[in-house]
């Protein structure tokens, strides 16, 4: 394994999701253990659509062509080495696990007629890693109503986390980042005022709730002034009037609470009119190809960068994913989209063994409530009735250039709650 791994891998995307080896061996993999409690053997009950005796097909749904390709592959790759893995070592209480996977070109529209054709066409137990904001906003409703499982989204929209019995979020969301984003600023930076840049649409929106929320809860509220609120829209590319408003306020800190795109072009603005400062940007772009984008155009600003992560993975934990993906796609670079759909296949396959026989939804769902998973990705993935949190530690990590000359991402701070 590299160094530039070693050190990159600890921290995590996204989102919405981020890259640079794949490991190979041909020897069979151990299986990852799940510390639950033995599920509970009931009377044999009526199995949902999907599963059967010796088998349980799941669903899901994003991009796997065009140019956000670059995201999906990576990511369905992840989710499918781990299904493959398993099934190798005998399945989940003895069903092997089928993947059916369907492109939406990361449209809305694309992903809501995948979602149906998979509920009533292939008739898929659950939807398991469903890819992209846009599309699992879409199809909300739908998988609402049907009240078939839906496990881990590649979204941190924080409207999932109240959505429903049968919605399992895993990504922290934007609004509760964004309160962690505020606490690093206050209590990591000792900042005494903060710009927001941020996308105008929900995951910026979302973000920078969050981040006034948190300054709120810290008594800090002034922290983040009026016109240090500023907004860009989606596929906007000229940043000069964003920038120049930050810098006339001259900030302690500038949040950065946008995508690869949007914040890439922010780094190059600020590169460009020499602005300095220390900067935070959201989990959606922890990963190396976010840093082969932004770092050409702004090769000093960015080591002022740090992002958040979620993922605490060190080289043994990542030694399952290292080696399923150098037997079973080992063209496919393992980079955080990869660990992203990794994490979306063991949560939903935690809940299965968790669930033995009980296969309705209603069995599964069940079985996901008294849920507590620690030994995959995450540190911890734990559900309760009506509690749909997601993970909530997470932590900072900075840009720094290695021996080689590289940017990577390497750990800064311990993880963190906020409460």
């Amino acid at each position: 394994m590299s160094n530039l791994l070693k050190k990159s891998i600890l921290i995590l995307l996204s989102a919405v999701l981020i890259f640079a080896f794949a490991g190979c061996n041909s020897e069979k993999t151990e299986q990852p253990q799940v510390e639950n409690p033995a599920p509970v053997q009931q009377e044999k009950v009526e199995y949902a659509q999907g599963a059967s005796d010796d088998a349980v097909t799941v669903g899901t749904i994003g991009v796997q062509s065009g140019p956000y390709a670059v995201i999906g592959t990576p990511y369905f790759s992840g989710m499918e080495a781990y299904f493959k893995m398993v099934n190798d070592n005998g399945g989940i209480n003895g069903r092997k696990i089928n993947l059916i996977k369907k492109d939406d070109e990361f449209k809305a529209d694309k992903s809501v007629q995948a979602a149906e054709s998979l509920i009533f066409d292939e008739k898929v137990f659950a939807i398991v890693g469903h890819l992209g904001t846009p599309g699992v906003m879409a199809t909300e409703q739908l998988v609402k109503e049907e009240g078939i499982p839906s496990v881990y989204f590649g979204s941190g929209a924080v409207q999932l986390t109240t959505a429903g019995e049968n919605f399992f979020p895993v990504q922290p969301n934007y609004v509760y980042e964004g309160k962690l984003m505020a606490k690093y600023a206050v209590e990591e930076f000792k900042a005494e005022k903060i710009a927001v840049i941020y996308r105008n649409d929900d995951v910026g929106r979302d973000g920078l709730a969050g981040v006034e929320e948190g300054l709120k809860a810290l008594g800090k509220a002034s922290v983040l002034p009026e016109d240090g609120k500023l907004a860009f829209n989606v596929g906007e590319t000229d940043f000069t009037v964003q920038i120049q408003k930050a810098k006339n306020l001259d900030p302690d800190l500038v949040i950065i609470y946008g995508l690869i795109g949007g914040a890439s072009g922010t780094l190059k603005e600020m590169e460009k009119v020499g602005f300095e400062v220390p900067m935070i940007t959201t989990y959606s772009n922890a990963d190396a190809s976010f840093l082969a984008v932004a770092s050409p155009g702004a090769p000093n600003v960015i080591k002022n960068l740090y992002v958040m992560g979620w993922l605490e993975a060190d080289e043994a934990a990542l030694k399952p994913l290292v080696d399923a993906m150098g037997k079973y796609f080992a063209d496919v670079p393992v980079n955080a989209y990869t660990m992203a759909g990794w994490v979306a296949a063991e949560t939903f396959a935690a809940g299965l063994k968790q669930a033995g026989d009980n296969l309705s939804w209603e069995g599964y769902i069940a079985a996901m409530n008294t849920l507590k998973f620690t030994e995959g990705l995450a540190p911890e993935i734990a559900y309760s009735p009506g509690v749909r949190v997601g993970v909530t530690k997470m932590s900072l990590s900075r840009v720094v250039v290695d021996s080689n000359g590289s940017y990577i991402f390497e750990l800064a701070t311990d993880y963190i709650e906020f409460k």
